[in-house]
């Protein structure tokens, strides 16, 4: 039998579960044939093209940077307004709308509830979405964030997984089981999870909660100097949350609450602004293994104590939008202007393509022609402008008169080798450096009250996974954080199915759940680098 050709029992099995007919559906309802549910026989994870990952959680990258997603945020408020440049930040970006104090920028916000779908209550445990579209005379400027300084993961390979872990199962609308599986296995996620299970995971409206670019950016200066920057909006409105008790009960009473709260705020003329203010780093400062973490992975925070915050501006909303332009509106981290450039996370050079790719999938290949979308401020024109119309010619080079920036391109920044590879340059992956700053958060920044809804949030949603062992992994990643975070989630789980000490035994391997061990780092140059790249004479 093993000369005979697989192929058509794969594909038998392959589509068991596609293109029933009627009859057969109707068959299966009344019990005369059974549903034949099949379980995936697959041996190897693979791509749509149906050729087997070597991981799951490496992308392939050079130096890393990745060579070569679902629609999130899709339920949400928008507004109108401006931003006002507060502080001349001329030396540190050539940015225009940072060079000029009280120049107003107008902008365009968009809040949302990052992983619920859009017929969910505003108030449902989940990362918010906090985004901002700048209108600048060199173009549009989008900042995407959330209203937490951390993401749960950190290599774009993982991005979509995140979404789809933390939404309804498809098969069955429910399960909270791949939720805590995913953050049970990806260890860096877990810095995050305590936001979300924490009372910021349902904070008490988009006009009175902080947000964050989450990301780290480059402002670079007319002499092409540049510094590593960390983007913080802080509610003028005052930073609220809910318990989970008053959001059950706000939902219940009102599902759309966020919505009208910023609705009729904005409609009474009401103030609804936040500070704008930047934390900032020296490249020579950007240094794994002095700082303890990588400046350049969005599951960290920087320090405020050794990168203090400094304000220099103001978001102030004074109009609301209309449904359409919340839902037409398309931002994206690679939307920057000259003076503001991406770093070496790898997960924002990711987003800096993917995001574009859900917008022509959502909108249309014009979606930058969309009023919301449109750069009417610019004085040079979107592309569609600047060939082809008027005489011109609708590729570049040609002999007409073509007109670039007449500044410097980008700042050039040393990535860690020429090599490409899967392997891994995050410092702290698969040791226990990677629970310092989530051990800090909850040793000394959550009070006692805090800690304490945090461990009842936490074990009102654990109790819904149907499979203990995913709740001891899952645990264990809390007990590397800090043993009572576990013991005490573990105390409000009613007739747990295992023993408490199943989790301290297994949690001295936490760090390394969901890693393939070869695409480890190693050596000292296995590290992101984003160092000031020295350019050849010949091209200055």
């Amino acid at each position: 039998m093993a000369d005979i050709d697989p192929g058509a029992e794969q594909e038998a099995s392959f589509f068991s579960q596609y293109s029933l007919g009627p009859e057969e559906i109707a068959a299966r309802i009344t019990g005369v044939a059974p549903h034949g549910k099949r379980k995936d026989d697959g041996p190897y994870i693979t791509n749509n093209d149906g050729a087997p990952y070597p991981d799951s959680a490496h992308s392939k990258n050079v130096g890393g940077v990745p060579n070569g997603v679902g629609v999130a945020h899709s339920a949400g408020s928008g507004a109108c307004g401006y931003f006002e440049c507060t502080k001349d930040m001329s030396e540190l970006t050539k940015a225009d709308l940072y060079n000029e104090v009280e120049k107003r920028t107008p902008i365009f916000m968009r809040f949302s509830t990052a992983f619920l779908s859009k017929e969910s209550p505003d108030q449902g445990p989940s990362p918010h979405g906090f985004a901002i579209k700048h209108y600048t005379k060199d173009g549009n400027y989008d900042i995407v964030g959330l209203n937490w300084p951390i993401f749960f993961c950190r290599d774009p390979m993982q991005g979509p997984d995140v979404f789809q872990s933390q939404q309804r199962n498809p098969e069955n609308f429910l399960d909270y089981n791949v939720t805590f599986d995913f953050l049970a296995n990806v260890p860096e996620s877990n810095h995050a999870a305590m936001m979300l299970f924490s009372n910021h995971g349902h904070p008490n409206g988009w006009r009175k909660m902080n947000g964050y670019g989450c990301h780290t950016f480059k402002w670079v200066n007319k002499e092409g100097q540049f510094v590593y920057v960390k983007y913080h909006f802080i509610c003028d409105q005052g930073s609220e949350q809910l318990t989970w008790g008053e959001a059950k009960k706000k939902y219940g009473d009102d599902p759309d609450f966020f919505k009208k709260d910023l609705w009729e705020a904005i409609e009474k003329g009401e103030p609804v602004t936040w500070t704008a203010k930047v934390q900032v780093m020296k490249p020579e400062q950007a240094d794994a293994a002095k700082l303890g973490f990588d400046p350049f992975d969005v599951t960290k925070i920087w320090p405020r104590t050794k990168f203090p915050m400094q304000s220099f501006g103001r978001l102030v909303l004074e109009e609301n939008a209309n449904d359409n332009h919340v839902e037409q509106a398309a931002f994206s981290p690679g939307s920057m202007v000259s003076g503001i450039e991406e770093s070496t996370d790898m997960l924002l050079q990711a987003r800096m393509f993917l995001y574009r790719d859900a917008q022509y999938h959502r909108l249309g290949v014009d979606f930058h022609q969309i009023r919301v979308n449109c750069p009417f401020m610019s004085c040079h024109g979107p592309a569609s402008m600047g060939f082809g119309g008027s005489g011109n010619a609708h590729y570049a080079s040609n002999s007409s008169v073509s007109k670039f920036r007449p500044d410097t391109a980008e700042a050039p920044y040393e990535v860690s080798d020429n090599i490409v590879s899967r392997q891994s340059h995050y410092f702290t992956e698969c040791t226990h450096k990677e629970y310092d700053q989530a051990r800090e958060l909850y040793d000394r920044v959550m009070s006692k009250e805090a800690r304490a809804d945090l461990h009842d949030n936490t074990a009102a949603l654990l109790k819904l996974v149907e499979y203990p062992n995913i709740q001891i992994r899952y645990l264990a990643q809390c007990y590397c954080i800090n043993p009572e975070y576990a013991q005490a989630i573990y105390n409000l789980l009613p007739k747990p199915e295992f023993d408490f000490r199943k989790v301290r035994k297994i949690a001295e391997d936490a760090p390394s759940f969901g890693k393939e061990r070869k695409f480890m780092p190693f050596g000292e140059n296995h590290r992101l680098v984003g160092n000031p790249a020295t350019i050849p004479t010949y091209q200055k």
